[in-house]
């Protein structure tokens, strides 16, 4: 299985970085992680929230494997506990040979982009920085790998 974690911004901060690949290199090879992060460029001040929003969304489009099973952050979505999100990752692994992640930028998705998602996640009803959201993803999936394997990591 390769989950894809598709985020709209720029270059990612070095401890959040740290910290992201800290959880990517414990995950096993049967399912890797990778994160992009799509270049948005600089915004233009004529622009609405609107536009900025079409044209980050359309980098996660444009990037997003095919056959893929898509899933969006958003503090809209329905909240998982951690025990639900290993129950979708097992199933996932099952059914799911690809899964994409979607953060977007400071200014969220479209409920548009949230309507075409196979699912819409709050992994918080805190509004957090969406480069936040990579540490708090990875961490929680890799949580998840540990339920269903039995390891120690995960203490309820």
């Amino acid at each position: 299985m390769q989950i894809f974690i598709l985020t709209a911004g720029e270059k990612t901060l070095s401890w959040i970085e740290s910290g992201v690949n800290q959880y990517i290199a414990r995950m096993p090879g049967e399912c890797k992680i990778k994160i992009l992060t799509l270049a948005t460029g600089r915004r233009a001040k004529n622009q609405t929230i609107k536009q900025i929003q079409m044209r980050e969304q359309e980098l996660l489009i444009r990037n997003t494997p095919k056959n893929s099973l898509r899933i969006a952050l958003d503090e809209r979505g329905e909240q998982w506990s951690t025990g639900r999100l290993a129950i979708k990752l097992r199933h996932w692994l099952q059914s799911s040979p690809v899964v994409t992640f979607y953060i977007g930028g400071p200014d969220g998705l479209t409920e548009e982009f949230l309507d075409q998602a196979d699912a819409v996640w709050s992994v918080s009803a805190l509004t957090l920085p969406h480069m936040l959201v990579r540490v708090l993803l990875v961490e929680q999936l890799y949580r998840a790998w540990t339920i269903i394997q039995g390891h120690p990591y995960h203490r309820a």
